[in-house]
């Protein structure tokens, strides 16, 4: 069932195919100003601060392809359904609400990494290049890390969410996500360039290893024994995410207030 969601998601985003090629051509653009941006910074430089042109190149471009497959708008459509009062229709749905919800924007984010975001990545590649892991076990690792990262993402996503359940207003989750996840995540500039007292305090925080550290997998940027580590913490953040998902949902149920709907 939830593969024919993921199917007829995908298939619905067909319908829109203007919104299609502006998303493209916003992608292709915003690519192109941030390669332009490293290359002048690059200029003259074999590498910095220990990083090199090549992997920088290809932090971009992974760092875009695993920004399209966590894109959520989760969060947000769990909110609007709290507001107008649809989500006491999704408490008796005989489906598992979380696993309907992940479906939905699974289908849609394989959709843009497809048809818009590969072809903005294309263009990049050809200008600039692309550099693939040295091993294989690298590759698998950095498949590892990718995998959590959207999970933990997700759950994430979804915590915020039914957090409208106490707030009732949606308003201030597209601004805690955007805000705390683009500055500790590393989706603009890479925490290789932070400074230190950011880049400790990112080290308490979920978000690097959603995107920035399944890339320094990528980029050979860590050892073996690191590779490992990065994603042990994934799992036990992934543990702790789960189980506040599971309280938050669960309590949600009993305090549920339903204004509209």
């Amino acid at each position: 069932m939830y593969f024919e969601l993921i199917k007829k998601s995908f298939m619905e985003k067909f319908t829109y195919r203007v919104n299609s090629y502006i998303f493209i051509l916003g992608t292709l653009l915003s690519l192109f100003i941030l390669m332009s941006v490293w290359s002048t910074l690059y200029r003259g430089r074999e590498e910095v601060n220990g990083v090199q042109f090549d992997d920088m190149v290809a932090y971009v471009i992974v760092n875009a392809i695993i920004g399209g497959l966590i894109y959520s708008e989760i969060h947000t459509n769990i909110g609007k359904r709290i507001v107008d009062g649809s989500i006491s229709l999704d408490f008796i749905k005989p489906v598992n609400f979380k696993a309907y919800m992940f479906s939905i924007q699974l289908g849609e984010n394989l959709f843009r990494i497809i048809f818009n975001i590969v072809p903005a990545c294309l263009f990049v590649i050809f200008i600039w290049g692309f550099t693939l892991p040295e091993t294989p076990h690298q590759m698998i690792l950095f498949l590892f890390a990718l995998i959590n990262g959207v999970i933990l993402f997700f759950y994430f996503n979804f915590i915020l969410g039914l957090l409208v359940f106490w707030f009732h207003s949606p308003f201030f989750v597209d601004w805690v996500t955007k805000a705390f996840f683009q500055l500790f995540a590393g989706t603009v500039v890479p925490l290789w360039f932070y400074p230190e007292f950011l880049y400790k305090i990112s080290l308490f925080l979920p978000f690097r290893l959603i995107t920035y550290e399944p890339i320094t997998i990528y980029v050979g940027q860590t050892s073996l024994a690191e590779s490992w580590w990065i994603i042990f913490q994934q799992f036990i953040w992934i543990i702790v995410f789960y189980l506040l998902n599971k309280w938050f949902w669960n309590k949600s149920q009993t305090i549920v207030n339903i204004h509209g709907g």
